[in-house]
């Protein structure tokens, strides 16, 4: 059975509301989408680092609990988990504040093993860091010499966006890794200063990669490939949770597309399938918009498990 290796921060995200705190949850796009795929039964190993503290302790718990294999997670002994502090005031309005303490030797991680039509899916800061730069390349050289399937979901903190042109190197070589990159309307906008879905496709994604999927603001998808030029709008009720719209959304392309049995031939894709796979994904991010939380709950996991596209 194929399979899926996420590569992801391991954050432990604590959310204030009028100053006081609400909720503390495993955090990043990534790791949610991978726990909403572990509970659709899909094997899925994660690929990430955080230390021997209590928020690493519960990162971990989380994945685990959501079958979720953790045996490439590096529990680093010298320094502190990532824990980033949401203020959430009573417009939604959003502040974060981001702390941790990495070691000076980082991500040294048990690869694990990638079968041809595996999918391998990689993104957030962690894609684009100078410290882990040298052995995520490695990892994804080696996808893609195993003949896996490699999906981009760039993406970073705003305050990268004043070092942008520091970064871009770090975030071209990833589109040239990429057999499909996923990108939402606001990633776009901060990387290339372009919220047109066409024109990114045509302009900035194209020549490396063929294979687009663009999530726009108004909740409607966009895929773009040698078969197909879609749009897609089916949810109508804004999340009150964006991050787990975004995971479960991902989570639910990752899924049809292993469904379809075409992973290993992307371009084979009709635009039929495509847009099977993409009611698929928004049926995923629906059920989180209805529970409010980040990842699929267990009885629409249970709906898929046997789901063919």
């Amino acid at each position: 059975m194929n399979g899926v290796i996420a590569i992801g921060q391991a954050v432990l995200d604590v959310i204030f509301s009028d100053n006081e705190p609400v909720k503390a949850f495993a955090g990043g796009r990534i790791a949610n989408m991978a726990a909403s795929l572990g509970r659709m039964g899909v094997r899925t190993e994660y690929v990430s680092e955080c230390a021997t503290d209590a928020p690493g302790d519960a990162i971990v718990k989380f994945l685990q609990d959501n079958r979720v294999g953790t045996a490439s997670v590096d529990r680093f002994t010298e320094g502190q988990s990532q824990v980033s502090l949401i203020f959430r005031d009573s417009d939604g309005n959003e502040r974060y504040s981001r702390y941790s303490n990495y070691p000076p030797t980082r991500f040294d991680v048990l690869w694990p093993k990638a079968e041809e039509s595996d999918i391998v899916v990689f993104g957030s800061d962690l894609s684009i860091g100078e410290s882990l730069r040298k052995p995520l390349v490695e990892l994804l050289e080696y996808a893609r010499e195993r003949k896996a399937v490699i999906i981009y979901l760039p993406g970073f903190r705003p305050e990268l966006c004043s070092r942008i042109t520091r970064v871009m190197p770090s975030i071209l070589e990833n589109l040239e890794f990429a057999d499909i990159v996923m990108a939402r309307e606001s990633d776009m906008v901060k990387i290339f200063g372009d919220s047109n879905p066409e024109t990114c496709y045509r302009e900035h994604i194209s020549f490396y990669c063929p294979n687009f999927i663009f999530v726009a603001n108004d909740l409607s998808i966009n895929i773009f490939s040698k078969t197909a030029n879609l749009k897609i709008r089916q949810c109508r009720t804004a999340p009150s949770n964006p991050l787990g719209w975004n995971a479960s959304l991902c989570a639910g392309f990752v899924k049809g597309i292993l469904d379809s049995g075409k992973s290993s031939a992307l371009s084979d894709i009709s635009e039929s399938e495509w847009r099977k796979i993409a009611e698929l994904a928004l049926n995923c991010a629906a059920d989180s918009i209805s529970t409010g939380e980040n990842i699929i709950s267990e009885d629409f996991a249970k709906t898929l498990k046997t789901t063919q596209i």
